[in-house]
């Protein structure tokens, strides 16, 4: 296995491993951690803003270790390199109003239970 740096904005992200890097590839295109991406936070900044370039490249020795004590300590097959936090842990699920983002004038909401 090797292991490889996914890099943003020319700033290592997180370090994973692989078989190959075809493998590799397609565990970086997995929908659901892209998500993920999109959602954590390092300096207040999203890790990655949707749109911008994920280069992928072999780790640097230093980062083979960081992601192996990282692997070690929490059973990681992904390890960031960078300080993350996710915003949606500060969030009381309760206080999160599903409709909230709903315009009660829109014009294509049709209601004829007059």
């Amino acid at each position: 296995m090797t292991v490889y740096v996914a890099e943003i904005a020319q700033r290592a992200i997180f370090a994973f491993d692989a078989a190959n890097s075809q493998a590799a590839e397609e565990r970086l295109a997995d929908r659901e951690f892209l998500g993920d991406l999109y959602v954590l936070q390092s300096n207040a900044q999203p890790l990655w803003d949707g749109k911008s370039e994920i280069h992928l490249r072999e780790a640097l020795p230093g980062e083979v270790e960081a992601w192996e004590a990282g692997r070690e300590a929490a059973s990681l097959s992904r390890v960031f390199l960078v300080p993350v936090v996710d915003p949606l842990k500060f969030v009381d699920p309760e206080d999160v109003d599903p409709y909230d983002d709903l315009d009660d004038d829109d014009d294509d909401f049709d209601d004829d239970r007059d």
